[in-house]
């Protein structure tokens, strides 16, 4: 590795670092198995909130959410209570393929790049991108794309109510994604190739429970496709050539989905939050006098004078409620929250929550006073929600699975990796790529 001029990055949106040790364990990805064996593989820390929006921002910029400034895929105005939809545009660090001057980058289906900006050499956006036409640079990539039938995401909407289709549609992308990724990295002169496969985080969401249940009637499927995975991989690696770094990772890890934990419903309940209207959408709709607000997936919000121009507490006010909102968040338990019968290992008295950790406890940057004042942990498979519009503290929906911050993984073909970088966090893959490139 020490004659590495290159670095080639895959990123598997979601793959928990448990999971692949299952799956190596079982011989289902031989070939991702056995760069792990010789390389390094190790469990990694992700940003908080463990969002894509976020994670993958801090793996381009190997910078912190205080710093970069995106601390989910919706937001509110720095001024005011209204839903704002951050972008690419808003990110506020420099990333990678920017700090590379004379260097060559191809990224390809990168979350949160839309829209696309020039840069030197490809950029297809990853999710969300609302329209084709601003998702590619340069434009003149958009005919072969859509010859090749290319789309950025799976028709999630349409998979709620068709799980086959789902099915279908998770493996077609899937192959349309890698072939378009092997052929830029056999067409293009690159420098910095960065692709990642976002399938398995929707995979994931809809059936996590699949993963381990070989009664599950989509548990084949579920197998099938990490083999996919690591068919494709096994070509990805041959792409590389002898002269790249090679650097697999996920943003975020998974675990079983138990129920969807609502924090507005809680705050009301708490007294914390009231709204204008009796079926609440958006910001907009929370009363003006309301103390705090969430949003998902697990920011909490202080309507303090000194960030709204409208809001309902004095610095004094704002520090001290923090603090007493923080304690009882603490302490309540699964009971509180209408938890009654055992599920697993979790009594009702349990803690819902792991940690409530302050904004200066996660974050530190030029963009900390946009951050959110708290910031929940929960226990494993009680995933926190933002929504307004909620009648219960807790529903289960759709989805079986949810993200984790703490069982990322990343795998870097190099076994000295490790014996330097015990504890990683995704920030720190950024400093592996420029060691090479910069």
């Amino acid at each position: 590795m020490n004659h590495a001029t290159k670095v080639a990055v895959l990123g598997l949106d979601g793959v928990p670092f448990s999971l692949l040790q299952d799956f190596f364990a079982k011989g289902i990805m031989p070939r991702l198995a056995e760069t792990a064996k010789s390389g390094t593989f190790l469990r990694m820390e992700t940003s908080l909130p463990c969002v894509s929006s976020v994670a993958w921002t801090s793996f381009m910029t190997g910078k912190n959410p205080g710093d970069h400034g995106i601390f989910g895929f919706t937001d509110v105005w720095p001024d005011k209570l209204a839903l704002r939809l951050p972008s690419f545009d808003d990110i506020r660090s420099t990333v990678i393929w920017n700090a590379l001057p004379g260097k060559t980058s191809v990224v390809v289906n990168l979350p949160f790049t839309y829209p696309a900006r020039p840069l030197n050499g490809i950029l297809i956006s990853g999710f969300v991108a609302p329209l084709f036409e601003r998702s590619v640079y340069p434009e003149s990539m958009i005919a072969w794309l859509k010859s090749r039938n290319y789309r950025i995401d799976v028709d999630a909407v349409k998979g709620r109510q068709d799980r086959r289709f789902l099915v279908r549609d998770l493996f077609e992308t899937l192959k349309i994604h890698s072939e378009v990724m092997l052929t830029l990295m056999e067409r293009e002169n690159w420098d910095l190739f960065i692709g990642v496969i976002t399938g398995t985080d929707r995979l994931h969401h809809f059936f996590f429970d699949a993963a381990q249940d070989p009664s599950h009637p989509l548990h084949k499927d579920f197998i099938d496709y990490y083999r996919m995975i690591d068919s494709f991989f096994s070509r990805f690696v041959e792409k590389c050539g002898k002269f790249a770094r090679l650097i697999v990772l996920s943003d975020h890890g998974f675990t079983r989905l138990k129920t969807q934990v609502y924090l507005n419903h809680i705050l009301k309940t708490m007294g914390y939050i009231s709204f204008v209207k009796s079926e609440p959408v958006s910001p907009e709709d929370i009363h003006p006098g309301s103390k705090a607000f969430a949003m998902d997936p697990s920011r909490i919000y202080l309507n303090s004078k000194e960030r709204f121009s409208h809001g309902a507490l004095n610095s004094k006010e704002a520090e001290m409620m923090r603090i007493s909102l923080k304690k009882e968040l603490e302490s309540l338990r699964l009971i509180d929250i209408g938890f009654l019968s055992p599920q697993g290992s979790d009594r009702p008295e349990d803690r819902l929550f792991t940690r409530v950790l302050l904004k200066e406890d996660i974050f530190d940057g030029k963009c900390i006073a946009w951050a959110p004042d708290l910031v929940v942990i929960p226990r494993s498979g009680y995933d926190p929600k933002g929504a307004l519009n909620v009648r219960a503290a807790t529903m289960t929906d759709i989805f079986t699975g949810m993200h984790t911050h703490d069982d990322a993984f990343l795998i870097v073909d190099d076994p000295d990796i490790g014996k330097r970088l015990s504890q990683p966090r995704i920030t720190d893959v950024f400093g592996l790529m420029m060691e090479v490139l910069g």
